[in-house]
């Protein structure tokens, strides 16, 4: 026998499962949308994560310019391949611990085709975000590293000593080189077994992350 409580909680219950659905329609719909456009300054499709490294700096460049959202399950041509969730979660967190500072940014899951799309959602931030592989930003379709001007700029922003301000200034500089230092290299490597790059990029991480380090706690 139901009592009006059980039945104003069960109208409750069932409002709240009604809205949840709506809203997984409405995005599953937008995201349809978002793929016959294809990629573009906010949004980009992968078929593949790819490693924390990598989806690192993907994150960041979204962050460093208008925020975005980075759809993982689809290719570039706008297939639907799906992904593994369970190895896309383990990615993403990874990831998200070689960004300094950590952006906001989420991740959630639908349902496209009977194929799992991963949706990452990025936030645009005013302080740099530096991933593992360096600073990054998003242009049209795609990340570039940001110059020594635009490092300083930005970081500055957050900076109001004034006799921190040159060291900062020298600090972005050497980011932008080691940034540049580390893209030629793994491009010089790309056609060598993975171990030597991983131990370059290993290399130029470790020392992009000490002096990145230092600027945080300035």
């Amino acid at each position: 026998m139901y009592s009006w409580t059980n039945i104003y909680k069960q109208k409750i219950s069932i409002e709240v499962v009604r809205v949840l659905l709506i809203n997984h329609e409405n995005l599953k719909n937008e995201i349809i949308n978002l793929i016959s456009k294809g990629d573009n300054d906010r949004v980009e499709f992968r078929r593949h994560s790819g490693g924390p490294n990598l989806l690192g700096k993907i994150i960041s460049s979204f962050a460093n310019a208008s925020g975005g959202k980075l759809i993982l399950g689809v290719n570039n041509k706008g297939k639907i391949n799906g992904c593994n969730k369970k190895y896309v979660m383990e990615t993403f967190n990874k990831a998200k611990e070689k960004l300094i500072p950590c952006p906001i940014v989420s991740i959630e899951f639908i349902e496209i085709n009977k194929k799992v799309l991963a949706i990452i959602s990025i936030e645009k931030t005013e302080k740099i975000i530096s991933s593992s592989l360096g600073v990054f930003k998003r242009v049209n379709n795609s990340e570039e590293i940001m110059v020594t001007e635009e490092i300083k700029s930005k970081q500055l922003n957050a900076v109001t000593k004034d006799e921190i301000k040159d060291t900062v200034g020298e600090m972005a500089q050497q980011i932008s080189q080691l940034t540049i230092t580390l893209e030629e290299t793994i491009q010089r490597y790309r056609s060598q077994n993975k171990i030597s790059r991983k131990i370059i990029e290993w290399i130029a991480c470790g020392i992009i992350g000490i002096i990145l380090s230092i600027i945080i706690n300035l």
